[in-house]
This record gives C-alpha cells, structure tokens and sequence, in this order.
C-alpha cells in the first residue's frame, strides 16, 4: 500500500475510534445531555449525529478504494481536530461541548471527503449502482468529477461501437446523473432576469386591427405595429402565465464550448450525425438538456410536458446571406417572434460559442420593446427647444407615414436635429427602426446564454456582424403534449426498461451510419418526442 493509501486509511481508523469514544463518553438524558463526568452539555445533540456518523462511516469504509491515484488526504487543521480529540479521550480527558461538537464536524468533514473519493473512483469506473447509492446519501458530484463522468461515458461509448457491441445501461443512467448535476451547478451562477407581461396578437381590433396583422403577415418590417394583447397564446401548448427573459453569463463553462475539442459543434443539426464524433453528440445534447431543465426550473413546469422541437448549431460569417434560420444579408436577423416564426415555439435559448469583441464584431442580440410612454407635463419650454419639438414631431410623422406605407403626396424631406458636432443624423434605415422603440442590447460572450418565453413580449432581432466569425446554438421548446398514439406507431415504442434507454441512446443518436433523407426526418422526430425518456430515468417517466 501507497504512502497516500496508508495515509487515508489511517484516517478512516481514526474516524472510527474517535466517534466510537465519543459515543461512549454520552449517555442520553430526558431534556438534556450528559457527560460521563456529570458536565451538562445543552443543546448539542451528540448521541443522534454520533450514530449517524458511525453509520455513514462504516458504509464508507466498506466501499471507499484506497488506491494511491484516488486517495488524498484531507486539511490538515480537520485531521488534527480528530487526532486532539482522539488523544483526550484516550487519555481519559472529558471533552467539553465545544470540544465534542468540533470533533464530530470535523469527522463530518472527513466523511464528505471520503465520500467524494468513492464517488469519483465510482465515476471512473462507470459503477452507477454506487453512483446512485452515494448521492442518495448526500454526496454530491462536483464540477470536475461531473466532467469526469462525462469523458467515462464517452470513453465507453467509444469502446462499444469499436467492439460492435450494445451500449450498456450504466451509460445512459451515468448521463442523468450528469444532467442532475449539471442544473445544480447553473443554479449557483449568476443569473440576470427580466420579468416582462406576456403578450399576443390582438384579435378584438375590428377592420384596423385586421388589416395591420395583414401588413404584419405580409413585411417583416412591420412587425412591431401588430396589435397586442396582454397574455399567452401558446398555441396548442401548457405554458406558464409567467414571462420573461434570463441571461446567463457562465451557462456552459469554458471546457463545454472549446470547438478545439467539439469541432463539430461549429455546425451541427441531429439530421446529419454520421461523421460528428460521440463526444460532441453527447456534448450537444448535454447543453440541450440542460437548457430544457432551466427553462422548466425557471418557469414552474413538470419537465416531463417540455420538449425540444428544434435545435442546432451554426457557424455565421459576415458578410454572407444565411439560408433558412432566420439569418439575413451579412448575417443580420430581423425583428421576429418566435412563435409566429412556428406557433410551437413557446420557450427559446440562444447559447453562445464565440466572444463579440474578440471572435466577430457587431451581431448584438437585441430585446425590442415599445418605448415608454413620457409622463405628462415632462416637456419644457424655450424657443431654442421649442424649434428642437418642432423637428422631432416632423421627423415622427415621417417615421410613421413610412411604417404605415402611406406616402404623401408632397414629398417630404428628413430635418436632421441639431448637431453641435455637426455629425450627420443616423440613417432613415436606422431612425425607422428605432423609432418609438427601446432596444435592449446582449453582447454575446462564449459560454453565455438568453433563454425567454418565445411570445410578442420578446421580440427580438439580431444585429449585422461586421467581421469575424460567430458559432452559437439556436433551440426552441413546446409543451405540445405529444399523442399516446405517436408513439404506438413507432417501431419501439417509450422504453420500459434501462436497456431500452440505452438502445434508443444508441440508434436515435449514436449509431452513426449513413441515412436517406426521409429516414433521416424520421429518426431526429422520434428522438424529439423521446427526448424526455432517454434523458431521465424510468422514476420520473
């Protein structure tokens, strides 16, 4: 036995001994609890933590691998509590309350360390029984034993496909235990959220409304003049009444989005997997996932009625016109909804893979909202600004006669407002679009992410990229329920056990072979509608 081996099991005894006597020196008594030596010591519940201590200690020691790579030894100012504790008792010293309680947390110190050791030596070996055993018992999987468990899956998916062999159980419930993990960790991150009203098209507008929503129909541009509603459409779907919009400095960390280790992630749909590597399948539907537990988290809904409807990546360069995707002459989107895009999309997440600033610039995310209405009595007096009034009321009624798409018959000429610096006014283009809006502007950062209710209270647009190159991903979620019948008409239908699990993992995703087209439709829709059984366990199917 190692050095660090002989170490840590020297701790375990240690362990041992101290709360054996510790739970020796206690006997229990009606209101309080009493020393061997008479020392009242109140309000310490030494005989209930003793227990449970030695229970989870001995449980411990009988799993825990004392092998010289996993066993580190813990702060030495823990040890030494254990070890003064131990040599007081030995000696036949009482100990006072005080004594007594930071000996036992401090042996709840070294058993969370212990316990951390197990559960990473289980992650290695892909051991999910113990795996769930622990976190069952409190232990948690950190950020870097969660990474670890990944490269353990990917690893053994690896092994599989090279030896033609079934993908095991223990892959798909490792997973969950990742999905788990990973929301606990997003949830201690910072999180910067917007409570907005939910918003709809207007219907109760007569002839005016009516032909407005046309105009809406028929020019993008005139998207933000629809008449609107307070509430949810979510057509077909179980949304919340709560709206808003949440950005996600830290959403996946710099080791989840380095495109030198997930290349395909530059440019990835689920239609087209046969040459994208296993690791960054599995990546790509790690992030997914974890974008659709925190939407449910964040808006109250059962996880189980939330299901992606699509997602991809994309590699948008400037200067190009994107096909399909939203994208626009120089990578530019416009102002859009999405769920007039389709009527299914109820919650939505741009997740970023490039930095503005340093991989491509321009490309702002931008919320786009009605300006406030000016309290009344807000205007000032003055000939000089009264001149100013005069301009910008002239350029307004420009602006609308324009959004309206009623010329006058006279042509009219735009009055730059004055300029001390004698800078030309911004471009009509530019005054139309901002004209009567607020706009909110997001700097994508790699890692960082927007997810909103996809309805009118988030329009939204995407500002031309200038230079460079920028990678993000685009996912859309429904709470459409899907039809018991839809998966009756499935070759295999929702699986029943962990090997069922597993098997859709492999041929809905992994098995990487070449497809015809409709085969191909086929397969990504049945993995949509599966989506929340393969990425959970069969408890909370």
């Amino acid at each position: 036995m190692s050095r660090s081996s002989r170490k840590t099991a020297s701790l375990l005894a240690l362990m041992l001994a101290t709360i054996v006597h510790l739970s020796s020196a206690f006997v229990i008594n009606s209101k309080s609890i009493v020393s061997s030596h008479g020392r009242v010591v109140k309000d310490v519940m030494l005989p209930k933590v003793v227990a449970t201590s030695l229970s989870k200690l001995s449980a411990t020691i009988e799993g825990v691998q004392l092998d010289a790579a996993a066993a580190t030894v813990a702060d030495d100012d823990v040890a030494n509590v254990v070890l003064e504790s131990l040599e007081k008792r030995l000696n036949g010293q009482s100990l006072t309350g005080a004594e007594t309680s930071a000996a036992l947390s401090a042996s709840e110190t070294l058993l969370k360390h212990l316990q951390s050791i197990q559960l990473r030596t289980a992650v290695e070996k892909l051991d999910t029984d113990t795996v769930s055993t622990l976190i069952e018992a409190g232990a948690e999987m950190d950020e870097a034993t969660t990474e670890r468990a990944f490269w353990t899956v990917v690893n053994a998916v690896d092994d599989a496909e090279a030896n033609d062999l079934p993908l095991s159980s223990d892959m798909s419930n490792m997973l969950h235990h990742i999905f788990d993990a990973d929301l606990k960790h997003l949830l201690t991150r910072e999180k910067i959220t917007t409570n907005v009203t939910c918003m709809k098209p207007d219907e109760s507008g007569g002839l005016d409304s009516m032909g407005k929503r046309m105009n809406y129909v028929f020019d993008d541009g005139d998207h933000k003049n629809l008449p609107l509603a307070e509430g949810r459409k979510c057509e077909s779907g179980n949304c919340c009444d709560k709206c808003s919009r949440n950005i996600f400095p830290t959403f996946a960390g710099d080791l989840e989005t380095r495109l030198e280790t997930f290349p395909e992630l530059a440019s990835l749909t689920f239609n087209d997997l046969a040459k994208v590597s296993s690791a960054t399948i599995i990546q790509f539907v790690r992030l997914v996932e974890r974008v659709r537990r925190t939407m449910a988290y964040e808006y109250g809904l059962d996880l189980s009625t939330l299901l992606p409807l699509q997602a991809y990546s994309r590699k948008y360069v400037a200067g190009t016109t994107q096909k399909g995707g939203g994208g626009g002459e120089g990578d530019f989107v416009t102002l859009h909804t999405d769920e007039a895009t389709h009527e299914g999309y109820h919650y939505s997440c741009v997740l970023y893979l490039s930095t503005q600033g340093e991989d491509f610039e321009g490309g702002n995310f931008v919320f786009n909202d009605p300006a406030k209405t000016p309290e009344a009595g807000s205007s000032s007096s003055g000939s000089e600004e009264d001149d100013d009034d005069d301009v910008d009321i002239y350029n307004d009624e420009l602006m609308e006669a324009f959004q309206k798409g009623d010329l006058p018959d006279n042509p009219l000429i735009l009055i730059p407002p004055p300029d001390e610096d004698g800078a030309s006014a911004a471009s009509l283009e530019e005054e139309i679009r901002r004209a009567g809006r607020d706009l909110t502007p997001f700097h994508p950062t790699r890692g960082s992410a927007v997810i909103f209710s996809s309805g009118w209270e988030n329009m939204h647009e995407v500002e031309k990229i200038t230079a460079g190159v920028r990678y993000a991903v685009p996912c859309f979620f429904t709470t459409c329920p899907v039809p018991d019948i839809a998966y009756d008409q499935m070759k295999v239908g929702k699986p029943k056990t962990d090997e069922d699990i597993a098997d859709d993992w492999l041929h809905l995703l992994l098995a990487h072979r070449e497809e015809e087209p409709m085969e191909s439709v086929g397969r990504v829709k049945e993995l949509l509608m599966k989506w929340h059984y393969m990425c959970t366990p069969l408890s909370k199917h």
